[in-house]
């Protein structure tokens, strides 16, 4: 919890000292115009797409799993919010703008920040995923928004390092507890596997005309959206198989019975 703190007030005060973090027109920029089924981006249009059905399948996975209520509600609230951030990153995409870009950042901090609560209530204290808590988290990210939004409002050019601060916890969070403080429902090498694709993903979403330019059919916006699918995904995936989930339970079932009939047999 000390490094975690420490590292957390070191990026806030890098932030602070790196001054306003606004959205500038180069941002809705990407290297991949192409026009896809009619629509303008459609590249990127059709790459937000895989994150809905991941989230959607962590989401079930999650309901499904007999997980303890404060591992639960932090991560089903993760899967809702990347749907959500999915649905409005597409609409971003079909008409780019300001608002639409901060909506969409606003999501992505709210998704993560849950996420956070996720690690700390399995490795820390089941109170991170209280109902208190998890609502705090997202009265966090609303807050940041309203950060951006005032900023707009009053002089036209609002603030993002809030949000970007929000969206960096994972950064934080891994190498903070992920290979000192145990977890009952997930292992280390899960959220060492997130956080390379995250990083993947993110280099790849900065070096979009490089991407683009390299393979010439893929831009590294697109893949950034696929990437981060691929996270969800291995978050997903262990939802569902991990211990305490029914299809964990599922599985040891079948592991027994298949043994208890191999020594019938065998006797």
């Amino acid at each position: 919890m000390v490094l975690l703190l420490a590292m957390m007030l070191a990026m806030a005060a890098g932030l602070m000292a790196y001054g306003p973090v606004p959205i500038v027109p180069a941002d809705h920029l990407f290297a991949d115009q192409r026009t896809w089924l009619g629509m303008a981006q459609g590249a990127q249009v059709v790459a937000c797409l895989p994150l809905v059905a991941v989230g959607a399948w962590g989401a079930v996975a999650t309901l499904r799993s007999s997980w303890p209520s404060a591992l639960r509600m932090p991560w089903l609230l993760f899967f809702v919010l990347c749907v959500a951030m999915s649905v409005v990153n597409l609409a971003y995409h079909l008409s780019p703008g300001d608002v639409g870009f901060a909506f969409t950042h606003l999501f992505a901090a709210a998704a993560l920040t849950a996420l956070a609560l996720g690690f700390m209530a399995e490795r820390v204290d089941a109170l991170f995923g209280s109902a208190q808590a998890v609502a705090g988290g997202l009265g966090v990210a609303g807050f940041a928004a309203l950060w951006w939004f005032a900023g707009q409002w009053a002089s036209g050019e609002g603030d993002m390092r809030a949000l970007l601060f929000l969206e960096s916890l994972p950064l934080l969070l891994i190498p903070a507890g992920a290979l000192s403080l145990p977890g009952r429902h997930t292992s280390t090498a899960d959220w060492i596997a997130m956080l390379v694709l995250y990083l993947v993903a993110r280099v790849a979403g900065m070096a979009d005309a490089a991407v683009y330019s390299a393979t010439g059919w893929i831009s590294g916006h697109t893949a950034m959206h696929l990437l981060l699918a691929a996270v969800a995904a291995c978050l997903a995936y262990r939802a569902g198989v991990a211990p305490g989930s029914r299809r964990a339970s599922d599985v040891e079932s079948a592991v027994a019975t298949q043994r208890s009939t191999s020594l019938t047999t065998s006797s």
